[in-house]
């Protein structure tokens, strides 16, 4: 017996379950000049009633590599699990007593492809950084989370971010 390799597609990969691939028909949930981000693409209800699977694509633009907003989603995690593309996640440890991070807490890490990011509440972040021409990830998160859960804040200054080791 032979078989052939194929590409998964939505169509031939439903008897196994759900794939994840660019191009929705939807419009995304959120956006800007240097995102898409299409919410709840995936179904992992056996995991239960919660959870949710999003798709981020972030192309790269004429975007200083200076960090001036910053969010966080107090109530809970969400996972950066990288695909495609080379950059930077700007994070900021949890702060549950005050509305903004202290700027002197933010950290920089490198992002390859090497490792995911499982966020814990309250950590505060922004969206990454490519060095590429466009970075993509899986995002698990809970469904509410872009509803109910998302605080965007302005930073008291800008954080400029130096590529050097």
């Amino acid at each position: 017996m032979e078989i052939r390799v194929k590409y998964p597609t939505p169509d031939n990969f439903t008897k196994f379950g759900t794939i994840v691939v660019p191009s929705f028909k939807e419009s995304p949930a959120t956006f800007s000049e240097n995102h898409n981000y299409w919410h709840n693409v995936a179904d992992i209800s056996q995991l239960g009633e919660e959870g949710t699977v999003g798709f981020l694509e972030i192309k790269r633009k004429e975007r200083e590599f200076t960090l001036d907003k910053i969010e966080r989603h107090k109530y809970a995690l969400e996972t950066f699990i990288p695909t495609s593309g080379v950059g930077i996640f700007c994070l900021a440890p949890a702060t549950p007593d005050k509305n903004v991070p202290d700027i002197s807490s933010i950290e920089a890490f490198w992002i390859d492809g090497t490792a995911s990011f499982f966020l814990a509440p309250g950590v505060w972040h922004w969206l990454p950084f490519t060095l590429t021409p466009e970075m993509k990830f899986i995002l698990l998160l809970k469904k509410s989370t872009v509803e109910k859960d998302l605080e965007i804040v302005d930073l008291p200054e800008k954080v400029k971010i130096v590529l050097t080791k």
